[in-house]
């Protein structure tokens, strides 16, 4: 198996990351042994590449990240190539049209700049995302912001909330974007041809490698294209049904390192 896996991808939140958002010691333990054995590691996430950068000396794992995909798919960074390219902007109008969609409801917006989280007001919220990513966030005037393309937008809100949030964000509909749940307390609109996918087969293209020697691992409905996309995608015990459905195999879940166990098993060939 390892001679035919060249590049692991993991998601972040739900997935590499356990619920207090700390990467275990037996996860970073086998990263390290794929290293070893030139085996090139990175994540791909929903969250700004300023944040998972700033996280990567928190999280014990300097020097052992080879790249990161990302805003789903819009940024992609290598680091080995000293290559970074950004993809597929939304209009700002089509953002205020969304922003209208959920006047009436419990919610922040959040749009990431380049070092930090601009947000529609000051609340809880803002301050509970900007903590996760640890990066500051601002309140700024979205009238001029929105004079501009976008990465993505972020409708945030309480996790009760959540169910209602994307029932009422489903209803909204233009052909310029979609959008999916992608965290907790994150709901996101993007444009329709980003995704995780995208990002690695821009990686494939720069290390001249096929997608059929990636393996990937994922949990939410923004990771499912990417497990049904690389050679082997590998679900979470805890991913959504979407996910799981075109896993090739399951795992167990974030709280108990559910990456490090397929990796020492079927990537390493470890027996414990």
């Amino acid at each position: 198996m390892m001679n035919e896996i060249k590049m692991i991808i993991t998601d972040l939140d739900g997935t590499f990351l356990n619920n207090e958002e700390i990467v275990s010691q037996r996860n970073i333990k086998a990263i390290k042994k794929l290293k070893e054995n030139g085996i090139l590691f990175g994540f791909a996430t929903g969250r700004p590449i300023c944040s998972v950068e700033n996280l990567i000396p928190k999280w014990q794992m300097d020097g052992m990240v080879d790249f990161i995909i990302g805003l789903n798919g819009g940024h992609v960074k290598d680091y080995r190539l000293q290559k970074e390219e950004r993809y597929f902007q939304i209009d700002g109008y089509i953002i205020k049209d969304i922003i209208k969609h959920f006047h009436d409801m419990p919610v922040n917006f959040g749009i990431y700049n380049e070092n930090y989280l601009a947000v529609l007001k000051d609340d809880y919220l803002a301050q509970r995302l900007a903590k996760s990513d640890d990066i500051p966030y601002q309140v700024v005037d979205f009238e001029e912001l929105l004079k501009y393309q976008q990465s993505k937008l972020i409708v945030i809100c309480d996790p009760k909330d959540m169910p209602a949030i994307v029932k009422h964000g489903q209803l909204f509909s233009h052909p310029d974007v979609k959008s999916l749940q992608a965290g907790k307390i994150e709901y996101e609109y993007m444009h329709p041809k980003l995704s995780k996918s995208h990002g690695i087969n821009m990686l494939c293209t720069w290390h001249q490698m096929k997608i059929e020697n990636i393996c990937a691992f994922g949990d939410a409905d923004n990771d499912a294209d990417m497990i049904r996309d690389v050679g082997i995608g590998i679900a979470m015990e805890n991913a959504s049904p979407l996910t799981k459905s075109y896993a090739k195999a399951i795992t167990l879940d974030n709280q108990n390192d559910g990456v490090a166990e397929y990796i020492e098993k079927f990537i390493l060939g470890e027996e414990k």
